[in-house]
């Protein structure tokens, strides 16, 4: 195996890689030109890069920039694969005169990050167990992974994921498998079981921090862009601190999965350039500026996104306001707003044990009595569950990640990687009243080869506006709102005495499908029917009590078939009998 070999030279200095530059890492495959640079001690002096094969067969000189006490050097392209040793060796160095990594291959790498529900580690999650025997079978060894350390986990220096699974050497300590990001993983396991023979070593970067903010994630100048953000000593802290260390690097792509903590804020509408829904298009912006002007990364590069569960609202309502401003306000991801984007949604992937009456009692905890006027009868199947996987505070943190790993892969596959596969569920286009009857539109091309189909789960319905004065996307508080953040044309209304805003929407049952829409029953509504949600409360599950059966992971009803992907949520008017969608999202089919 060819092993390249880098030799930078500069008089009096001591010469090092960038910190994440280390053995075992991934460095982007060809086509892109992998840049591996680091700092030395001699600012200006003059430096070359020499790359020579060890055999002496074939060699080649790449020149270095120089900024200061920095150094950047551009490898050429190279071919997916290959166990290569990068030799920094400064010619004449008072201090230390090289610096070596080793076992470093090529592939694609991707940049994972968010807050905590990126952050969750392998360990609080179902499918660890069977990932992790996998691996110790020979399966998805050119997986490798990178963590910088947080408030939820370790630092993980790089490392193969057929080493990470070996048992820790110190006592009461986890393997450095089970401590990395979960969603993160489990992305690139799904990505190489679709790419099958063709899978390149994957270089999988997390570094998400728990219960973070977008602004934070973002500098303070874009974040300025968008009305309705809220800056203080914090924002832009995480972006100078976990963002712009890795701008040098040659990457694949971003993941992000996020939004919990900003539930609270103003969700917005980014062709208004307000709230939520402007700044992470502006981030996404940024974020790849940044890294195509410090590095070689496409100024293109594919961005993933990931809604958020109902769990993780955080006491804050109109989790389909947050859903829609997560896709930029326009329904469907990618979109003129996030090009180049793809979506694994999450919205119906809560813990299958949402009641957590048993754990909330101390009922599954032996160290703690429970709580006064708690007999925990009935709790044994629960506490089960959670004894063979805990849970990181309760169900905030869902453990059936897995899931979503395998659609943000089937997304990235299509999006990315050219595949022919179906990448969204069904997308609104479009509606119509006829008499008694709701039909509701998809998007026929978006669909493809998948059909609308309506599962068999206790909530097959959608919900009816019977008063046209109160559509509100954002309120206060919707059971006794005083406000309403946005009525849809991004103005605030404010309501003399409270107004329960829930009690305008009427659920009705969607009685029918067909190949591209659905049927609903408004026979009973008088011709009062002035607008149509799905999904708005964010929660598929029933009210079964925790001494239940486990509510069935992705149950809720609308899907594409024979994907089984989840239909996008979605809210609209309804003037005139037919749809219609706040700009810019258009579905007046």
């Amino acid at each position: 195996m060819p092993i390249p070999y880098v030799l930078l030279v500069a008089a009096a200095a001591s010469i090092n890689f960038d910190t994440h530059l280390q053995d075992h890492m991934v460095l982007q495959r060809a086509p892109a030109a992998a840049s591996v640079y680091g700092y030395f001690s001699a600012p200006g002096a003059a430096v070359d890069v020499r790359v020579t094969v060890d055999d002496g067969a074939q060699s080649y000189t790449v020149p270095a920039k120089t900024a200061g006490s920095n150094w950047t050097a551009l490898l050429q392209p190279e071919a997916a694969g290959g166990s290569y040793k990068i030799v920094v060796n400064c010619s004449g160095c008072t201090g230390n005169a090289t610096d070596t990594i080793v076992d470093v291959t090529f592939g694609d790498v991707w940049y994972c990050s968010g807050q905590s529900n990126m952050a969750l580690p392998l360990t609080y999650t179902f499918s660890r167990n069977k990932s992790a025997a996998a691996i110790g079978q020979g399966k998805y060894r050119n997986i490798r992974m990178h963590q910088l350390i947080s408030n939820m986990g370790n630092a993980i220096d790089w490392i193969p994921a057929g080493t990470a699974i070996e048992p820790p050497t110190a006592p009461n300590t986890l393997d450095m498998f089970t401590q990395f990001s979960a969603t993160c993983y489990y992305f690139a396991e799904s990505l190489t079981d679709l790419l099958g023979a063709d899978a390149p070593p994957l270089g999988m970067i997390n570094t998400a921090w728990g219960g973070s903010m977008a602004e934070q994630w973002t500098s303070n100048q874009t974040s300025a862009k968008c009305s309705n953000i809220t800056l203080d000593a914090t924002s832009g802290t995480l972006f100078a601190e976990r963002v712009v260390p890795f701008a040098k690097m040659t990457l694949k792509g971003f993941v992000w999965y996020q939004g919990e903590n900003d539930m609270g804020n103003v969700f917005g509408n980014a062709a208004q350039n307000r709230g939520y829904a402007c700044e992470v298009p502006a981030m996404i912006e940024e974020w790849r500026t940044l890294f195509s002007q410090s590095g070689q990364t496409s100024p293109s590069a594919p961005f993933g996104l990931v809604t958020i569960a109902n769990s993780g609202s955080e006491g804050h309502p109109d989790m389909g306001g947050m859903h829609l401003a997560q896709m930029g306000s326009y329904g469907l991801i990618p979109n003129p707003a996030m090009p180049n984007t793809f979506l694994g949604h999450a919205y119906d992937l809560d813990d299958p044990y949402y009641n957590q009456t048993c754990w909330g009692d101390n009922c599954c905890t032996p160290e703690q009595s429970p709580k006064p006027g708690q007999n925990c009868d009935g709790c044994d199947a629960f506490c089960a569950t959670f004894a063979a996987t805990n849970a990181f505070m309760g169900n905030l943190h869902p453990r059936p990640k897995k899931p979503l790993g395998v659609r943000l892969a089937q997304a990235a596959y299509g999006t990315v990687y050219s595949a022919d596969v179906q990448t969204t569920g069904p997308v609104i286009s479009g509606c119509e009243v006829n008499g008694g009857e709701l039909v509701i539109k998809f998007n026929t091309t978006l669909l493809g080869k998948d059909s609308v189909t309506v599962g068999p789960y206790w909530e097959s319905h959608v919900d009816i506006l019977t008063n046209a004065s109160l559509f509100c996307l954002q309120a206060n508080n919707p059971l006794a709102a005083t406000l309403c953040k946005d009525n849809g044309a991004g103005q605030e209304v404010v309501f003399p005495t409270a107004i329960n805003l829930v009690a305008a929407w009427s659920t009705v049952n969607i009685t029918s499908a067909g190949t591209s829409s659905i049927s609903a029953d408004v026979s009973s509504l008088a011709g009062s029917v002035y607008g149509v949600r799905y999904m708005w409360g964010g929660f598929c599950c029933d009210g079964r009590p925790p001494t239940s059966d486990p509510c069935p992971v992705a149950s809720c009803p609308l899907k594409g078939s024979p994907s089984q992907l989840p239909a996008n949520p979605f809210v609209a008017k309804i003037v005139n009998g037919k749809c219609s969608c706040v700009a810019p999202q258009v579905c007046d089919e």
